[in-house]
C-alpha cells in the first residue's frame, strides 16, 4: 500500500513557557517529511525525516495515550464506556445478626454537615436510590471467609452517581452485630478502545452518617453522626471505621457489637457514602518524550508501530536563548496496515 500522508503546519502567536499553552511561531526552521515511496506495515520502522536544526524536538506518537489533540482531555464521551465494575473483597464475622448490609446507587447531593438537613437527605436517598444488593448479594453467609465480589455499575454510568453502603440492624443485647471488613476496593471503567481507568478507595471521598448515633458517654462516638473512627478508638462499636494504616490499604470496616459491649452498642442505622462519581474521567495524554536537545543534531528518527491503524504524529520544535523563545508544531498523518 502506498503512503497516505499529509503534513499540517500550525502557526500562531508567541512562545510561552507551558507546553500545553504555548503559542506557535513559524519562524522556527523545522519541517518533517516521510519517504514518498514507502509502505507501512505493523512492525516495520517508520522514518521521520527532519529539516532544520531546532534546539529541541518533543513528539507525540499518535498511539493511545500519546495523542497531542488529547493533551488536555480529562473526560471521555459516555458512549465510549464498555463497562463499569465495583470490585472488592469482604468478610463478615463474629456476630449472629444477619441481613445487615445493603448497597445502593443513586443521586445524592452530599452531606452538608447540618444534622437535620443530612438526616432528611439520607432518608430521601434511601427512598429513591436503586438497591444493588436486593438478591442476597451481601448475605453474611457468603462472606464467612474473605471473598471477592463485584457489582455491575454500567447501567448507571451515564451520569454522576453516589454509592452507599447501609448497615442496619437492631441490637437486642443478646445477639452480637456482625463486623464487616472490606479490602481491595476499586471501581474499574473499561472503554471500547480497550483502555481502562481505576478509582481506588482514596478516590471515592468516603463520608459516614449515622442516623442513630450512640450518645453513651463511654462510647467514642459521643453522639456525633459523622463519626468515622479515623482515630482508631477501641471504645466504640456499631460504627463505620475508616482508619488507615500500612496494613489496610484500600480497605475499611464496619465495627459490629458484642453482648459484652452493651454500653457501646445500640441499634444500627449507619451509612457510608462515596462522593458523587464520574466514571468517564481519564488522564490527559502525555508526550512520547524529547527526541533532541540543543547538544544533539537529529536528521531523522525511526519508530516502530505494532498496531495497524491511522496515526497523527505531532512534533513540537523550538529554539530558546537569552533573547526569547519560539516554537512550531508539525503533524504527519499516515496509515499502518496489517503485516502480510
Amino acid at each position: 500500500m502506498k503512503i497516505r500522508n499529509s503534513i499540517y503546519i500550525l502557526a500562531v502567536g508567541a512562545f510561552l513557557v507551558s507546553c500545553n499553552d504555548l503559542d506557535v511561531d513559524d519562524s522556527v526552521d523545522f519541517n518533517v517529511s516521510l519517504a514518498s515511496d514507502n509502505t507501512y506495515e505493523a512492525g516495520d520502522p517508520v522514518v521521520f525525516n527532519f529539516d532544520g536544526n531546532p534546539d529541541y524536538i518533543t513528539w507525540w506518537s499518535g498511539e493511545e495515550g500519546h495523542k497531542y489533540a488529547n493533551r488536555e482531555r480529562t473526560e471521555l464521551p459516555l458512549e465510549e464506556i464498555e463497562s463499569v465494575t465495583l470490585n472488592f473483597e469482604a468478610q463478615a464475622r463474629y456476630g449472629k445478626v444477619t441481613n445487615t448490609l445493603s448497597l445502593f446507587v443513586g443521586d445524592f447531593p452530599g452531606l452538608s454537615k447540618d444534622v437535620a438537613t443530612d438526616d432528611s437527605r439520607v432518608a430521601d436517598f434511601e427512598s429513591d436510590a436503586t438497591l444493588l444488593s436486593g438478591n442476597g448479594e451481601l448475605l453474611e453467609s457468603k462472606f464467612s471467609n474473605r471473598t471477592a465480589t463485584s457489582f455491575d455499575l454500567t447501567p448507571y454510568s451515564t451520569s454522576e452517581m453516589t454509592l452507599a453502603f447501609h448497615y442496619k440492624a437492631d441490637f437486642d443485647g443478646t445477639s452480637a452485630l456482625k463486623r464487616w471488613d472490606f479490602y481491595s476496593v476499586a471501581i474499574t471503567t473499561i472503554y471500547k478502545n480497550g483502555n481502562t481507568t481505576t478509582l481506588n478507595l482514596s478516590d471515592l471521598g468516603l463520608q459516614t452518617f449515622d442516623r442513630n448515633p450512640n450518645t453513651n458517654p463511654k462510647h467514642a462516638q459521643q453522639g456525633d453522626p459523622y463519626f468515622d473512627n479515623s482515630s482508631g478508638s477501641s471504645s466504640c462499636t456499631g460504627v463505620w471505621d475508616l482508619r488507615s494504616s500500612l496494613t489496610r490499604v484500600n480497605s475499611f470496616m464496619y465495627l459490629g457489637g458484642g453482648t459484652n459491649e452493651t454500653d457501646y452498642t445500640n441499634n444500627a442505622d449507619d451509612w457510608l457514602f462515596t462522593k458523587s462519581l464520574k466514571f468517564n474521567t481519564c488522564d490527559p495524554d502525555e508526550n512520547s518524550g524529547v527526541l533532541k536537545n540543543i547538544n544533539v543534531r537529529l536528521p531523522s528518527y525511526s519508530y516502530v508501530y505494532t498496531q495497524p491503524g491511522t496515526y497523527t504524529v505531532t512534533f513540537i520544535a523550538g529554539n530558546q536563548n537569552v533573547y526569547g523563545s519560539a516554537r512550531t508544531i508539525k503533524e504527519v498523518t499516515f496509515t499502518i496496515k496489517e503485516k502480510e
